[in-house]
């Protein structure tokens, strides 16, 4: 059987020695001894699953994830979406700094203090409606791991995921084909309410969310003629 050496290895798959070293200290690669040589060496086997994880790598799963996967406790499509989940929850933590420092920017050009405020980030309808729109692409897309993101920690709690999944499939099922999203607009009566009305094939949906800050409280999914 021939080997491949780990310089040949790095120079093929485009990585270094220290990476595959530190990947083979965690479990995820493994190399084959050769004697009389401390350089590792490495099967075309071996290289194949190499270039596996360099791939998982590269797509942004951790070597906790993918150990999880070689050891058969999670599907790659279930890793991936847990990835994109904890993508998307940085994106809104990251669009939510970036509102807080022009706030903080208006407020300072304005000749305010930031210090005056014990809460830096009001709610305004446009940030409301800024997040049920995207909540909504999720939505019409299936995406729903990535709508649970959104949702407060007690409605997380209250309703987890599985059941949030359960919920709007049982939901959406009858309507047939999505033909338009009608209208996404603050409610004329709650403050804190959007309402995203979604026409189907067979009947519309109103996708009703409710605010507490910059995380969705609590949803209702009713039907409409």
């Amino acid at each position: 059987m021939a080997l491949l050496d780990i310089n040949t290895v790095c120079q093929m798959l485009g990585t270094t020695s220290r990476t595959l070293r530190f990947y083979e200290q965690k479990g995820i690669v493994t190399s084959t001894a050769v004697p009389f040589c401390s350089r590792r060496h490495y099967s075309a086997e071996q290289v194949e699953h190499i270039k596996k994880v360099l791939v998982l790598r590269a797509l942004g799963l951790s070597v906790a994830q993918i150990r999880k996967l070689q050891d058969g406790n999670v599907e790659l499509s279930d890793a991936i979406l847990e990835h994109k989940a904890e993508l998307i929850a940085s994106i809104v933590a990251k669009a939510k700094e970036l509102r807080m420092l022009d706030d903080a920017l208006a407020t300072i050009e304005k000749g305010g203090s930031v210090y005056d405020s014990t809460d830096q980030t009001p709610m305004t309808q446009s940030m409301r409606l800024e997040i049920a729109r995207s909540f909504t692409d999720l939505f019409i897309q299936g995406e729903y791991d990535a709508c649970f993101v959104y949702f407060s920690d007690m409605l997380q709690e209250y309703m987890p995921l599985s059941a949030w999944k359960r919920v709007v499939c049982d939901t959406v099922k009858p309507l047939g084909v999505l033909l338009h999203v009608k209208e996404i607009e603050c409610d004329s009566e709650v403050k804190n309410v959007v309402n995203c009305r979604l026409q189907y094939e067979k009947m519309g949906l109103c996708v009703k969310i409710v605010f507490h800050r910059d995380k969705v409280h609590g949803i209702w999914l009713n039907y409409e003629l």
